[in-house]
C-alpha cells in the first residue's frame, strides 16, 4: 500500500454552498431568525436568496453567544461581523492553494469560457448590427494561456 495522507477540505468553499432554509438555520443555531432577517442583521445566500449559507450560521452562533452574555443586540451584531471580518483577514490567501486544484480551477474557468463563448455566438447572430449602440465584442477573455 502506498503512502497516503489528507488533504484537509475546502471548508469555505463548503461552508458557502450551504443552502438552509430559515427553519433550518434556527433548528442549526437554537434561535429565531425572523426578526434577525427582517432587520438586516443576518443575510441569505447570494445564490438563493430563500436560503442562507455558512456564513449566516456563524453569525447567528455569535449573535446569540453575546446576546446570552447580556450584550445587546445591535451591538452583538457589530461584534459578530467584527469578530468574522477579523476570522477571515487571517485566512490564507489564493497564493497558497495547491498547484493541483489550481489545475482544476483553470480547467473548469477554461469550460466555462467556451461555453459562455458559444452562447455569445449563438445570441450575437440574433442581435441585429443596426440595432446595437456599440460594436459586439467578439470573443472573450477570462483566463489568460499559460
Amino acid at each position: 500500500m502506498r503512502d497516503f495522507t489528507f488533504s484537509p477540505p475546502n471548508r469555505g468553499a463548503l461552508w458557502s454552498m450551504l443552502a438552509l432554509t430559515k427553519t433550518q438555520l434556527a433548528e442549526i443555531c437554537n434561535l429565531t431568525t425572523r426578526h434577525w432577517t427582517s432587520q438586516g442583521y443576518i443575510t441569505t445566500s447570494g445564490r438563493n436568496p430563500e436560503r442562507y449559507n455558512g456564513d449566516a450560521v456563524d453569525l447567528c452562533i455569535l449573535i446569540k453567544q453575546g446576546l446570552s452574555n447580556g450584550v445587546p443586540l445591535r451591538r452583538s451584531v457589530r461584534m459578530a461581523r467584527e469578530y468574522v471580518a477579523n476570522e477571515l483577514a487571517q485566512q490564507p490567501v489564493m497564493s497558497v492553494i495547491e498547484p493541483p486544484a489550481l489545475v482544476d480551477i483553470r480547467e473548469k474557468l477554461r469550460g466555462a469560457e467556451s461555453s459562455i463563448a458559444m452562447v455569445l455566438e449563438v445570441v450575437s447572430a440574433l442581435v441585429p448590427r443596426d440595432a446595437l449602440d456599440e460594436p459586439v465584442k467578439e470573443g472573450l477573455s477570462l483566463v489568460q494561456a499559460s
